[in-house]
């Protein structure tokens, strides 16, 4: 008699053959999901602006089975946008998975906050994040693919002096949102990772300021920040088969801070 547990069957985490583009893969949380992606089998494409720290990503993927290769843009621009598309799904000979996550921050006030800052910190956090999504759209359809979008739990939440950036969150959380529901029966599946609190360029030296470092073990109810490898396995998992029946949702990884 078979076991009914026997009937199961386990959720699927492998991306041997799956081509993927991750943005802003020269450092942090882009360059580990890069990485990630070519160990769990994926050949992907990591676009920046930094040729330098691509290279730095592309050693760090050199013996996976997978493969990365670096790609140097900058991603403000709609032209230099379409380009990298085109780009990755012919080195690929496709596209199945795109990663949006280059982004930057400005910390200041709204009376501190020239709008050369709030464009630029939209432009990049936002607005490439949709123009890449469409450019790839032909792609991603062709064979049914994964759009993961690298969010923050301050597209949650909000902070005090940093409204560019919170705005440009809330504003990916949304359009994650629209297009996953757009897309939801054309084989498509769009979600987000809401990162916490990463021990990112984004952040302060934390080694070096015991007042920001002690500010984060206080907010985080795990009592400490992550380690940007910590999002491979959620990014893993929304690229794989195994989230085959998630789409338009935002998986918040933050140590607690957001039930709070």
């Amino acid at each position: 008699m078979t076991n009914a547990a026997d009937s199961l069957s386990l959720p699927d985490f492998d991306l041997t053959g799956r081509r993927a583009l991750v943005t802003g893969a020269s450092r942090g949380i882009g360059r580990a999901i890069a990485v990630g992606f070519a160990r769990h089998g994926a050949h992907v494409i990591g676009a920046a602006r930094s040729a330098e720290n691509l290279k730095e990503t592309a050693e760090l993927a050199a013996d996976a089975p997978g493969s990365f290769e670096p790609y140097s843009a900058d991603l403000r621009s709609p032209e230099a946008i379409e380009t990298c598309v085109e780009n990755a799904a012919r080195t690929l000979g496709g596209l199945d998975i795109l990663v949006n996550n280059a982004g930057d921050d400005h910390d200041s006030s709204i009376e501190k906050t020239d709008l050369s800052v709030w464009q630029r910190i939209l432009e990049l956090n936002l607005q490439s994040c949709w123009l890449l999504t469409k450019a790839a759209s032909p792609f991603l359809k062709d064979g049914g693919g994964k759009v993961i979008n690298i969010a923050s739990v301050l597209g949650l939440i909000a902070m005090r002096n940093d409204s560019a950036y919170i705005a440009a969150k809330h504003g990916l959380v949304g359009v994650t949102r629209a297009i996953g529901l757009e897309w939801a029966r054309k084989g498509v599946q769009v979600n987000a990772i809401a990162p916490g609190y990463v021990e990112t360029a984004m952040l302060p030296d934390l080694e070096a300021n015991e007042d920001v470092a002690t500010y984060i073990r206080r907010q985080v109810p795990m009592g400490r920040w992550a380690q940007p490898e910590e999002f491979v396995g959620p990014a893993v998992f929304l690229a794989s088969s195994a989230s085959a029946y998630m789409t338009a949702q935002v998986l918040v990884v933050d140590g607690g801070v957001t039930v709070q």
